[in-house]
């Protein structure tokens, strides 16, 4: 089989597990795709009556509600991905549907994941709007790349983790606490310039800070981040991604062996 080949039917086969998840999922269930919109927003709306009584204007542009919306909405997409990514690459794929593989599996899952975040921040955004709120971003192409390169972020972190949890088993347990504090340090709530610099230092190792500030730089006309270090996001992802395919390669007949 050439390669093309191979590549075809892997296409169809990542295509088939997305049409089964989104049927799973979503077919069906209006609260499933009411649900995806309604927790964004409501974070959006918690932090704005948390905030706004400081100050009458947001750190960056004019509504407190787009600024949160460009934040948590990121976050929160990276955390649920994140999570659901690593499921078939704890388990065996004979657990859902034996005849694909695990990366088959994940794969699918990540590009819906990717794909469902994507809609319901072009939702919540267009919904700001229409509400009267400056909810155009003024520079649309880098907030896409910007996007694009959280989700493949999400799926190199799922990986890697999902490794780590293999080797050190007792890691799972953590998952849970190393997942909300990277979201909580995420800076959705405000801007990497304007926190005191000791914990700036301690927040700048955060991912996910560097990736909200990147796409906020391409939502609001005029803004740059004198922190935001893009080298240090492409190099995190990129070893996070490595290790994550080598160690699914490497540990792949452990993992496929039923328990004793």
């Amino acid at each position: 089989m050439s390669i093309a080949d191979s590549a075809a039917l892997q296409f169809r086969s990542i295509k088939t597990l997305m049409l089964k998840r989104f049927r799973t999922r979503y077919a069906g269930s209006r609260a499933g795709y009411a649900w995806a919109i309604i927790e964004p927003l409501a974070w959006v709306f918690v932090l704005k009556f948390a905030f706004a009584s400081h100050s009458n204007l947001p750190p960056i542009g004019t509504s407190y509600e787009v600024f949160f919306a460009t934040g948590v909405t990121l976050a929160r997409m990276w955390r649920s991905a994140s999570a659901t990514v690593m499921g078939p690459l704890m388990k065996p794929p004979r657990k859902t549907f034996p005849v694909f593989s695990r990366l088959d599996q994940t794969y699918a899952i990540w590009a819906m994941e990717s794909i469902t975040g994507g809609v319901v921040l072009i939702v919540i955004l267009t919904l700001l709007g229409i509400f009267g709120m400056d909810s155009m971003p003024n520079d649309l192409l880098s907030c896409i790349i910007t996007y694009f390169a959280l989700t493949v972020f999400t799926f190199s972190f799922a990986a890697f983790f999902a490794v780590i949890v293999f080797v050190a088993p007792f890691m799972a347990h953590f998952r849970a606490i190393v997942f909300m504090v990277m979201f909580f340090t995420s800076g959705f709530a405000t801007v990497l310039d304007r926190i005191p610099p000791a914990w700036r230092e301690v927040i700048s190792w955060n991912p996910l800070v560097h990736f909200i500030e990147w796409f906020r730089e391409g939502f609001y006309p005029g803004y740059q981040c004198a922190n935001l270090d893009l080298e240090y996001v492409f190099t995190f992802t990129v070893i996070c991604l490595l290790i994550g395919l080598v160690g699914e390669r490497a540990f792949r007949r452990r993992a496929l062996a039923p328990a004793a």
